[in-house]
């Protein structure tokens, strides 16, 4: 697979009405975003597709820390640290700030866990193969 990297700049986000109910998100679909604030930062929702561990076989990694907090269903983060891969499910409504190399899966079904995702409207993100970040 190689090395990728994908730069975001803003506005990163898709323009929504304000002071008004938003449009429904979509089902069904790994990574949505769903609105923000230009040069500052920008929510999304992460449904992952993997179903477990041996599915991950890449991970991202950004120039700016996110923060993920899970919403419904359960997900669990894969995390590389130091060369290894450390899995952490995910509690409910007990928000976490991921910095490593990650990805992530939803042991109960493909797109059955939720997790709120705040990021910044500028950054890179760089994806490597698991093969490229495991010792």
């Amino acid at each position: 697979m190689g090395r990728i990297r994908i730069k975001v700049v803003p506005p990163s986000f898709p323009e929504v009405p304000f002071n008004k109910i938003l449009p429904k998100l979509k089902e069904k679909q790994e990574w949505q975003v769903i609105c923000g604030d230009a040069h500052h930062y920008r929510v999304g929702l992460y449904s992952p597709k993997f179903t477990s561990l041996a599915e991950v076989e890449r991970f991202e990694k950004h120039t700016c820390d996110e923060f993920f907090m899970l919403i419904a269903g359960k997900v669990s983060l894969v995390l590389v640290q130091k060369g290894h891969i450390k899995v952490v499910p995910l509690k409910l409504f007990q928000p976490m700030m991921v910095s490593d190399w990650h990805n992530g899966f939803s042991p109960k079904g493909s797109y059955t866990g939720k997790v709120l995702v705040v990021e910044r409207d500028r950054f890179t993100t760089l994806y490597k193969s698991k093969f490229d970040l495991i010792t």
